[in-house]
């Protein structure tokens, strides 16, 4: 996991894109655990959203598009953005429409497409099943009735996506949960790459620290 705390790849390289940053990881971890899911957006003459050349890649997307840039992750001009979350936002939001590639939220649809088109091309597909499990409004604890299922996941060892709740501030963040173990939850911020280690009952009850303030877990993304 802590490869996953450097490089643009896995740090959200605008504003808003933690949710593309997200489905990444959680698709990355899903492929190298099952195999079948070698969908991938190289193509040196790109004729669909999303796809680039092996050089894009590697070395990032050009983008004149400035709104909500993650400076940190910049060495100067021209700016470049990863390809695969761009791809993602492209492919999967909801807000706007296939081909959109600027500085725009998830939903819980798109977190769901977003995993689908990284493993497989197609947002829509019907070859996996990613649900979504409580609300951002829920009083009860992720851990008080969806504990069994979210262990399931990790004892695959598969992540979860978990999308916190900041009262005071009123935004949403979408982190990965990475693992749970007796009590302690191990989270990956895509904020700033941190990883995070929290008593359960901080991360789904009483609130944990993180770049953004603090925050509650209550909802979640996971593949069936």
């Amino acid at each position: 996991m802590a490869a996953w705390s450097r490089g643009r790849e896995y740090i959200q390289n605008r504003k808003h894109w933690c949710w593309a940053a997200a489905c990444r990881i959680v698709g990355e971890q899903y492929r190298r655990r099952h195999t079948g899911y070698g969908f991938e957006i190289i193509n040196e003459c790109p004729e669909k959203p999303g796809q680039v050349t092996r050089q894009e890649y590697e070395k990032g997307v050009v983008t004149n598009d400035l709104k909500g840039i993650n400076w940190s992750l910049q060495g100067g001009f021209p700016v470049r953005v990863d390809a695969w979350q761009r791809a993602i936002v492209m492919n999967a939001n909801t807000a706007v429409g296939t081909g959109y590639e600027g500085d725009i939220p998830g939903d819980d649809a798109a977190k769901v497409r977003g995993i689908k088109y990284f493993l497989t091309g197609d947002p829509d597909t019907d070859r996996l099943e990613v649900e979504t499990l409580g609300e951002s409004s829920s009083e009860i604890p992720l851990t008080v009735k969806y504990a069994d299922r979210m262990r399931e996941s990790f004892r695959r060892e598969e992540c979860i996506i978990g999308n916190a709740v900041f009262p005071e501030k009123n935004e949403f963040h979408s982190f990965v949960i990475l693992c749970m173990e007796q009590d302690w939850v191990m989270l990956y911020d895509p904020a700033d790459g941190r990883v995070i280690y929290r008593r359960e009952a901080e991360v789904y009850r009483d609130g944990f620290g993180c770049s953004m303030g603090t925050g509650v877990i209550k909802w979640i993304q996971r593949i069936v």
